[in-house]
């Protein structure tokens, strides 16, 4: 392929730049990875996609698109055309090349570091673990091989999973590392079978070459493989394989391994083989850390600190959620330059700049802890003082068990937050939880009779559960 013009390239990047300030960083990882700017025209940005990307997948952010291409070209009237490179050829380049070749950048992004990832209650044990496996990968006497990290969205799944293959790469430039989403494995995997009869072999060839090769493996919500049976079968090998060679497999998920529906045994029992870890929602103080750390990206713009602590406060389901509501609150300051912190007000927060955020969050975090200590208090006849006291009397430590798991499925509450209404620690937390939804998925006609009793009260279904 031809060299890109230099000055499509930097006009692409500068585009992408505008966008993340509108979508988020980790929307513009998943949806434009890869892209790069090819060539500048008579008012057309010509956009190259990688293998992995349709024309299509990138049709809905087309408004916001051509406003950032607008904005950095400076005119109005510019459009972007996005290309496919030319498939190539197979005979032309053997298969372990073109794995070799796709290892030497391995799809990571190198500015989601462990430096700039923000520490806090919820997510320490998954940061050592990720740190460890980085500086160790495939150590078979830590038995941290694969790790599984799980939460909910926004959380920093995907920047731990590039932070491991940044440091580890850093330590050791040989080594070869692979970021992929599950999404684009299925794509790949698909592609086999819509090769023609002549290049099929070879197709597979590449494929296996790729997977089965790398030294880290690290694959972006795993769940997404539910149902798929052919690409769970070939992910078996795949894991198989690498495990039997001591190479690194790091997994993430919206869940936990035993909770993915229509996963195969075979693979939830190699999931959980090595370290589940659990990244939580960012509690309040982490939620304040995070705003600070990211307010460093905008020099120019000075937010007071209520304003920091009403976003941290009323933003609280996601940090993607958060970067978003920072970097809303960041361009409506910069409308006003000549006001400095005048510029942005609690009040004008919740009354005109979050107020779609604040809806979105109401509707999320509705239900509190305190409403479903109380539902499990009436339909078991226990007291509040029972229920988070120190008995462990079968009597009030499942109940208590039971308000736990229903407060991590039902709030957007952190298991520390949840720990404190409880005056329980964040592993008890962790453990009651695993146990309610252990005794539910196995079909224990008791507890799922409770659960379906207290959610009812609650205004919920058991498909809020799931």
């Amino acid at each position: 392929m031809a060299t890109n013009d230099p000055e499509a390239s930097a006009l692409w990047r500068g585009i992408l730049d505008e966008l993340k300030e509108i979508l988020s960083e980790v929307t513009v990882l998943r949806y434009f990875g890869g892209t790069e700017g090819e060539s500048l025209a008579d008012g057309i940005l010509t956009v190259c996609l990688p293998a992995d990307k349709e024309a299509a997948q990138l049709a809905p952010f087309g408004a916001f698109v051509s406003a950032a291409l607008a904005k950095c070209a400076g005119r109005d009237g510019a459009r972007v055309r996005y290309v496919r490179p030319e498939p190539e050829s197979f005979a032309a380049q053997p298969s372990q090349a073109r794995a070799e070749r796709v290892g030497e950048d391995g799809g990571l992004l190198p500015h989601l570091t462990f430096d700039n990832f923000v520490e806090g209650p919820g997510n320490q044990f998954p940061l050592a673990m990720a740190k460890y496996v980085a500086l160790h990968p495939g150590d078979e006497g830590s038995r941290t091989n694969p790790l599984f990290m799980y939460g909910p969205t926004g959380v920093g799944k995907t920047h731990l999973l590039h932070a491991i293959g940044n440091l580890a790469r850093e330590r050791n430039p040989n080594l070869r590392v692979l970021y992929i989403t599950s999404e684009q494995l299925m794509n790949e995997y698909m592609r086999q079978w819509s090769a023609g009869a002549s290049q099929s072999d070879a197709v597979k060839e590449a494929f296996r070459g790729k997977y089965r090769t790398p030294d880290i493996l690290l694959v972006d919500d795993i769940q997404y493989m539910a149902g798929k049976q052919g690409l769970q079968n070939e992910f078996f090998n795949i894991f198989n394989a690498l495990k039997d060679a001591r190479r690194q497999i790091v997994m993430t998920s919206d869940r936990a391994p035993s909770e993915i529906p229509d996963l195969v045994d075979r693979l939830v029992s190699r999931f959980q083989s090595g370290i589940t870890a659990d990244v939580d929602i960012p509690a309040y103080e982490t939620r304040m850390n995070i705003l600070l750390l990211k307010l460093r990206a905008y020099p120019d713009v000075t937010l007071s600190q209520p304003v920091l602590e009403f976003i941290a406060q009323r933003v609280s389901s996601s940090v993607r959620a958060l970067e978003g509501a920072l970097s809303t609150t960041v361009n409506y300051a910069r409308m006003f330059p000549d006001r400095g912190e005048a510029a942005v007000t609690v009040d004008i927060l919740e009354k005109t700049i979050l107020r779609n955020y604040i809806q979105e969050e109401e509707a999320i975090v509705h239900l509190t802890c305190a409403d479903i200590r109380k539902a499990v208090c009436d339909y078991f006849g226990v007291s509040d003082e029972e229920l988070t006291g120190k008995s462990r009397e079968k009597k009030i430590a499942g109940p208590r068990q039971i308000g736990v798991f229903l407060c991590r499925k039902l709030t957007s509450c952190s298991t520390t937050e949840i720990g404190r209404a409880f005056n329980r620690n964040h592993a008890t937390v962790l453990y009651s939880s695993s146990t309610v939804q252990t005794l539910y998925k196995g079909g224990d006609p008791e507890t799922a009779t409770a659960l379906k009793a207290i959610v009812e009260r609650l205004g919920r279904t058991t498909g809020d559960l799931n």
